[in-house]
């Protein structure tokens, strides 16, 4: 017989007993131990109950909702209740249990020991909790705790198309109607007219053509075609509807929107205006066109005035120019290309050293003295990388000084910094504001694409941080020019994609217009609200695009849909558009019979053929012809014998 020694007496008798021993060291008596009672819970006991019950047994009893803990009294497995048990004396002790592999203990199925735990109809009489261990199978409480998810399950739906409505970009007027947007006095435009609606089964041709934006909420679109396939016009039209207000032709638009238009070209005499400025010449009486300001580089101030001149007085053009509170640390980098630092020269690594040190309490002048003192240490061809790449920054930048001078018909001084030649207007006109269309056209033969995206950036944020009290609208004119798959990672590029994914928080729509879309980032492409493609003939623009779009269609008809549209027509891409469609389109009839059952719903994988309607202001990007139309003839007579009568009326 082996004793085995438990805690510090030594004793091998059961912990349940006590032993009286005599001065002798005999066992005198033995009694059972006193325990007291505890004031426990009864499910508590339960629980202790149904741990040791099930400790004895080899097989784990799986637990659900009907799991029984153990109560006072047990039941059988027919279901009747079992007569209570006699307890056990202290001094009984359960006979031996016989070790056999091949005999398994016997277990009780577990849903015949006890009642259940939860009886939500118990739950539901106790309207007052008495204790702390039920609380959370309290009637109150569960009421409490159900509450919010009675109201996700009950509004869930309501608010899903709550949001749908407000942020749709594309509306059809059957669903402006269905949708009740006139009852809340929603800013729209029209945009065009819709041709057909496709999906993989069957076209749909609506009652109501008509095609609206939803000015009020924040988008992005991609705007791409050939030269004359009407790109130009669709984003002068996006332009009207979210630049001038109140005009019933063009929609309801309460309160004009802030614009921002980027542009570069080739530069010098021949240079031709951004066609977006064309927005603030009228073309028919009773139009509020947005004021327009155009930005461009000092060097080349009297070209572009005379480039804009045909424009008319309503189309002003400044010299751009920064002043040093507009400049951070992220303007610096911009201007001196610092894509990685990993891959930089040592001289910007000292710059980058130099932003860190002064980090919030960045200024112009503090940098420039912490470089004037890192430049002594840096060998010439340091010094002349340096100065190079901050040349440029410098030429955009105003000076302080007595002296000033005069280009075009305004008069210029120096205001502010000491490092610059550039003299600022002693009048600086706002930048940005509300009901007005900024333009900066970088187009200068001093001006190279690396150059012109580093400034590009820098308007960029400064347009974001504005306070215009209203939307903004971002347009990339002519992307082509001077965004390119070999500066995917570009600041400019980056900047446009983080606009992209916070254009809600930021309010801002952003159109991209370009001739080739293989320029726009894949990730762009992915991110984009609408795409609207005019007509083009490159497979591999095509396959560019096809990646990245929803439309349900063949590729192979597709691409024949897009290479024989009209000059104005579009394929529209909108998925989460709203539009009224036929319930079951299996069921449209062969003869193009439009089925009685309709239901409001987005566009998802369906796409539009869309002709976009015609401009309240002059199109400046019409095609040059060796024979005139009749109407543009008409028009050009009528013009020189205004400005003849004008002319006469001056000299008498």
């Amino acid at each position: 017989m082996f004793v085995f020694s438990g805690g510090s007496s030594g004793s091998a008798l059961p912990p349940s007993t006590t032993d009286t021993k005599s001065k002798a060291g005999k066992v005198t008596s033995r009694k059972p131990a006193l325990h007291q009672p505890s004031k426990q819970h009864p499910l508590a006991s339960g629980v202790a109950s149904t741990i040791r019950k099930t400790s004895t047994s080899t097989k784990p009893v799986p637990f659900t909702f009907r799991t029984n803990l153990s109560s006072r009294t047990g039941r059988s497995s027919s279901g009747a209740p079992l007569s209570p048990k006699a307890e056990k004396s202290a001094n009984t002790e359960a006979p031996p249990v016989a070790k056999d592999d091949n005999i398994e203990p016997q277990v009780e199925p577990a849903g015949a020991i006890n009642e259940p735990i939860y009886d939500l109809d118990k739950v539901k009489a106790a309207k007052v909790c008495s204790s702390p261990y039920l609380s959370a199978f309290c009637f109150s409480t569960m009421q409490v705790e159900l509450k919010h998810l009675r109201s996700l399950t009950v509004d869930a739906s309501d608010l899903s198309k709550d949001h749908e409505l407000q942020a749709a970009p594309l509306i059809t007027r059957e669903a402006y109607i269905t949708a009740g947007y006139k009852k809340h006095s929603t800013p729209y435009g029209v945009m065009g007219q819709v041709l057909s609606i496709y999906s993989k089964s069957s076209a749909y041709v609506p009652v109501d053509p008509r095609l609206y934006v939803n000015t009020n909420t924040p988008f992005t679109a991609v705007v791409c075609g050939v030269q004359g396939s009407g790109k130009s016009h669709t984003v002068s039209v996006l332009l009207e509807n979210m630049l001038i207000p109140k005009l019933q032709e063009i929609g309801s638009l309460q309160q004009s929107l802030a614009g921002l238009v980027l542009h570069f070209g080739e530069g010098g005499v021949g240079s031709l205006p951004s066609e977006a400025a064309w927005v603030g010449v009228p073309s028919m009486e009773g139009v509020r066109t947005p004021k327009v300001r155009v930005f461009v580089s000092k060097s080349s101030l009297n070209t572009m005035k005379s480039v804009y001149a045909p424009l008319g007085k309503n189309v002003e053009v400044v010299p751009l120019l920064f002043n040093e509170t507009e400049l951070d640390a992220q303007a610096f980098l911009s201007m001196m290309a610092v894509g990685s630092s990993d891959s930089a020269p040592l001289y910007i690594q000292i710059v980058l050293s130099i932003l860190r040190d002064l980090g919030e309490s960045f200024s112009y002048k503090l940098f420039m003295d912490r470089l004037d003192e890192e430049k002594r240490s840096f060998n010439p061809a340091q010094v002349a990388g340096l100065e190079q790449r901050l040349a440029l920054l410098n030429s955009f930048m105003v000076s302080n000084g007595p002296q000033s001078a005069t280009f075009g018909s305004k008069t210029y001084a120096n205001t502010s910094g000491p490092r610059s030649n550039v003299l600022a207007p002693k009048s600086t006109p706002r930048r940005f504001a509300a009901g007005q269309l900024t333009i900066v056209d970088l187009s200068d033969p001093f001006i190279d694409t690396g150059s012109a995206c580093g400034l590009f950036e820098i308007v960029t944020r400064l347009f974001v941080r504005a306070e215009v009290e209203t939307g903004k609208v971002l347009v990339v004119d002519e992307a082509h020019k001077y965004l390119s798959t070999n500066r995917g990672v570009s600041g400019l590029t980056k900047a446009i994609l983080t606009l992209t994914r916070e254009q809600r928080h930021l309010g801002m729509r952003v159109i991209i217009s370009t001739q080739e879309p293989t320029v726009v980032p894949p990730v762009l492409l992915d991110l984009c609200t609408v795409a609207i493609m005019h007509r083009f003939s490159s497979p591999a623009w095509w396959d560019h695009l096809a990646r990245h779009i929803s439309a349900d269609v063949s590729v192979d008809a597709a691409f024949d849909t897009v290479v024989k549209l009209q000059t104005g027509e579009a394929i529209v891409l909108a998925p989460s558009g709203l539009g009224v469609f036929p319930q079951d389109e299996e069921i449209a009839s062969p003869e193009g019979d439009t089925p009685t059952v309709l239901k409001m719903s987005q566009f998802g994988r369906r796409y539009i053929i869309m002709k976009t309607r015609a401009r309240v202001t002059k199109d400046g990007g019409t095609s040059v012809l060796v024979v005139p139309h009749q109407e543009e003839s008409e028009e050009s007579e009528e013009s020189e014998s205004e400005e003849e009568a004008s002319e006469d009326e001056e000299s008498e």
